[in-house]
């Protein structure tokens, strides 16, 4: 009987000792999980925050809507007027001197007082008579101006040199204008009356320069 309880005794001293340090594991090991809880616990998956979608406003582009398609009416169609012809005068011959300026008529209808030449006129028969053309050249004689021309003064019919002399007998003294041209005077007798046909040189003067009628006055 002795012996068994002895060894029943020396059972129970083993379990005692491993008892106390399975307890004091438990402590320490409470311990550190009570001050390092992080080592233990799960990883927490993080919550997405969700995100503010910012509604960004659309700004409304206007399209601009294309203006009505005016359609271009044609022009009027100038029609080009045809330019003024310049019908070319035609050139003196000895029964068409420059034409003369209207006047009173006076004794025996003829056209007396003062008359004018354009410059274009009396240029054209200078030029003609420097080139020797035979419609120009009698314009360098003035007894041959007046043969031909008196006619388109009205007088009509036949007249005759009363002073100076015609050539070769004499030539007329010319004498200076107010003007400072050459001037002659040529007396005609028509119809019972004499008339002084005065001439002038007004382009160029001397033998070359030619004479135009610029006044018929009675005597």
């Amino acid at each position: 009987m002795d012996d068994n309880t002895v060894q029943h005794s020396t059972g129970n001293r083993w379990w005692l000792p491993i008892g106390l340090v399975i307890l004091i594991l438990l402590i320490l090991g409470g311990a550190f999980w009570a001050t390092h809880p992080n080592l233990f616990a799960s990883k927490a998956t993080p919550t997405p925050t969700p995100r503010r979608m910012t509604a960004t406003p659309l700004s409304a582009t206007a399209t601009p809507k294309p203006g009505p398609t005016g359609t271009p009416r044609p022009g009027p169609t100038g029609t080009p007027r045809p330019g003024a012809s310049a019908t070319p005068k035609p050139a003196p011959t000895a029964t068409t001197p420059p034409t003369p300026k209207p006047s009173p008529t006076a004794l025996n209808g003829v056209h007396t007082g003062t008359f004018t030449h354009t410059q274009a006129e009396v240029n054209t028969i200078q030029q003609g008579s420097n080139r020797g053309e035979s419609a120009y050249t009698f314009y360098t004689d003035p007894f041959r101006v007046v043969t031909a021309n008196l006619p388109h003064y009205n007088f009509n019919g036949s007249f005759s040199v009363v002073a100076p002399p015609t050539p070769p007998a004499a030539t007329p003294t010319a004498v200076s204008n107010a003007q400072g041209q050459p001037s002659v005077t040529i007396t005609v007798s028509y119809k019972g009356a004499r008339y002084a046909v005065i001439l002038v040189q007004p382009v160029q003067h001397g033998p070359k320069g030619i004479w135009v009628i610029q006044q018929i006055k009675v005597v």
